[in-house]
Order: C-alpha cells, then structure tokens, then sequence
C-alpha cells in the first residue's frame, strides 16, 4: 500500500515538474521582452513587422522630405533589415513586445534620432517622434498571467511531493524511475508548451503583424530549445536504464522465499 502511495504521489510530481519547466521556457524565451533586444534582428527579419515599423517612419518623415512615402518606406525596410538597423530597433522592437503581451501600456515611439541613419538624411532630425500602434492580444495576455502564477506554485508542489512520496517508500527505484518520468514528460510539454504553444497557437488569435514576434522569438531560442531537450531526453532515458538495474540488482539481493510445511504428527 505504502508504495502505490509513493508511486502516486511521484508520477504527480513528475507531472507537475514538467509543466513547471515547460512554463518557465514559455516565460524566458518569449513572454519576457528584456530580453527581446537580443533578438531584434530575427524579430525585424518578420517582413511583416519590419513594413510595420517602415510605414510609420515613412509617414512621419514623407512631408519634411518632400519624397514619395513608398520610397521611403522601402529605404526604411532594408535599413532595418540589418545588424545596425536591428540594433537601432532593438528597443523599440522590445517595447511593442511589452505591449503585445499586456505588461506595458506606453506607447511605442521612433524617435528622430533612430529615424536619421534609417532614412538617411539629416533632416528628418527635425520631425515629430512618430508612435506605432500595437495593440494587446486578450489571449497572449491571460496566457502570461496564468504562466506566471502556474510555474512557482507547480514547481513547489512538485518539491513537496517529492518529498512525501520519498517519505512515504524511499526506495531508489522509485525515485529514480519518477525522475525518469520527470525529465521525459518535461521534453514532451516543452515542445508542446515551449514551442508550439507560441509558434502555432497563440499567433491565432490575432491578425496583427505584430503578433509575429512570438514564432520569432520561440525561432531564436531553437539551438538552446534543441540542446535542452537532448539533454532531458537522454537524462530521462538513463534514469529509466538506472531504475530498471537497481531492481533487478535488488531482486537478486533478496533472499529466496520458500514455503515450509511442518510433517503431520499422528498422535
């Protein structure tokens, strides 16, 4: 009894780790915009984002310059196409993140100075900020709130049960066998949650362009999503190999059992 008990209660938190982990990816690679700066250059290579941002600073800049807007605009787009236009970008790339996401309200402003080397002429330092209007998706929202209450309270629960069940039966099979379950659930939700929850799913919900940083930000983490999930699934793999040898290892251990019957005596 004792140990169904703890098998219970391990496969539980095995369960509970994993989509604490998960979770904790989706909120480090793409419902985190401090760091989207670091990844403005494969946020800007979204054609759609980056007519976003041309088109506002085409229509800024169009009347100081006396050019055709669509000239502009196209200047502005392979300007912003590069490592230094992402870098000039990158803020304004992290702003419209934040508000994507529901945790800013401010709007999202290209000042002059950011406008000079994208435009390419002095000029424009003289024009207004211009302001692009990005809009918070209800559903990526309420996505990152629950995301963020999700992962301590699964991750903690996960601890205390551990540590029950350990209590409960503390043999090393059992633990090792739940770490397997533990590592390999984590690599199965991680793709779910941490790649294709972001990449697939939540862009759904809404037709603006801007909802594109999401796949491009799960895209920029793929060689440390790759890597991490090698290593989880041959850590699992292993600790299933180790619980297996430590049971057998323990059956032979075990002193043979036999039945024993007393001779009936005849008085």
């Amino acid at each position: 009894m004792r140990r169904s008990l703890a098998g219970l209660l391990l496969g539980i938190a095995a369960a509970l780790g994993s989509l604490a982990l998960s979770g904790l990816w989706l909120q480090l690679t793409t419902l985190s915009p401090g760091r989207t700066p670091d990844a403005a250059h494969e946020v800007l290579s979204d054609v759609g984002i980056r007519n976003e941002v041309a088109k506002v600073i085409a229509q800024a800049t169009a009347p100081t310059l006396g050019q055709n807007p669509a000239a502009i605009q196209k200047t502005v787009m392979a300007g912003a196409a590069t490592g230094e236009g992402s870098r000039l970008l990158a803020e304004v790339v992290a702003d419209a993140h934040a508000r994507l996401i529901g945790v800013s309200k401010k709007p999202i402003v290209v000042t002059p100075e950011l406008m000079v080397p994208l435009v390419g002429n002095q000029i424009v330092a003289e024009v207004q900020p211009a302001v692009i209007k990005v809009s918070t998706v209800a559903a990526i929202s309420i996505t990152r709130r629950v995301v963020k209450w999700m992962v301590p309270i699964t991750a903690a629960a996960a601890v205390l049960l551990v540590i029950v069940g350990f209590f409960a039966h503390p043999e090393r099979a059992e633990l090792l066998r739940s770490l397997s379950y533990l590592l390999l659930g984590a690599a199965i939700l991680l793709v779910i949650i941490g790649y294709i929850v972001p990449a697939l799913i939540l862009p759904l919900f809404s037709k603006d362009p801007w909802v594109a940083i999401l796949p491009r930000l799960a895209s920029h983490a793929l060689g440390p999503f790759m890597v991490t999930m090698l290593i989880l699934v041959m850590s699992g793999l292993g600790s299933f190999a180790a619980s297996a040898a430590t049971r057998r290892r323990d059956r032979w251990s075990q002193p043979a059992r036999g039945h024993y019957k007393q001779p009936r005596r005849w008085s």
